[in-house]
């Protein structure tokens, strides 16, 4: 059962996602920006008229965000009082809470990938290093789990280039990964990545 620390803490990130994202104001641009598509000959230029109603979507987008985390938490709220009633169980308020907290978190963190470039797709490159096959087995670990990763979470990747090792794995390979947030998602993975293990490919078992 969760205690009145968790529900105080959850409402005040909640109300605190409200001042950080300027939902308010958000409302307010979103009707100013959806006037601008109502503008005669708006579809003349269609790049532009594109990037227009991806505008409007992005900033609704962020709106029934907030709006879906709200409900979650005053949800939370109300399993807690009603459990007071004995009109609801232990579990049920827990599951509120579970559900409340998922969608606090995933906003915050879309929150802190505000960056422009954040929003964008990005192109992912692994090199297998020194080490010979090992290496580029272990090169090809990594792109596998990688492609996991993105179609776990609904990403399209295409593999651009792509070069087998002479014995297993691969020497290098480049996948382009298209998707909302692809690039604030995956910016952090970069870097020497190292595996250390007995070699199926050594005979002595290094």
């Amino acid at each position: 059962m969760i205690t009145a620390e968790q529900l105080k803490d959850i409402k005040e990130r909640t109300d605190a996602l409200n001042r950080y994202l300027d939902i308010e104001g958000k409302k307010i641009q979103v009707e100013e920006e959806q006037l601008r598509t109502q503008a005669p000959g708006f579809w003349d230029d269609q790049k532009a008229a594109e990037a227009q109603m991806k505008k409007v979507k992005g900033l609704q987008q962020w709106i029934s965000g907030y709006n879906e985390v709200k409900t979650l938490t005053e949800e939370v709220q109300l399993a807690y009082d009603f459990y007071k009633d004995e009109l609801v169980s232990e579990e049920e308020v827990d599951e509120a809470y579970a559900k409340a907290s998922v969608a606090v978190e995933e906003l915050e963190l879309k929150n802190m990938l505000r960056e422009e470039a954040d929003q964008m797709d990005c192109v992912l490159k692994i090199n297998s290093g020194a080490g010979g096959t090992e290496s580029q087995d272990w090169a090809s670990m990594l792109m596998r789990m990688y492609l996991r990763y993105t179609e776990t979470n609904g990403y399209k990747p295409t593999i651009a280039n792509l070069q087998e090792g002479d014995e297993a794995g691969i020497k290098t390979c480049t996948i382009e990964i298209a998707g909302d947030y692809a690039y604030g998602y995956l910016k952090g993975e970069n870097g020497v990545h190292r595996l250390v293990r007995v070699s199926p490919y050594n005979a002595q078992g290094k």
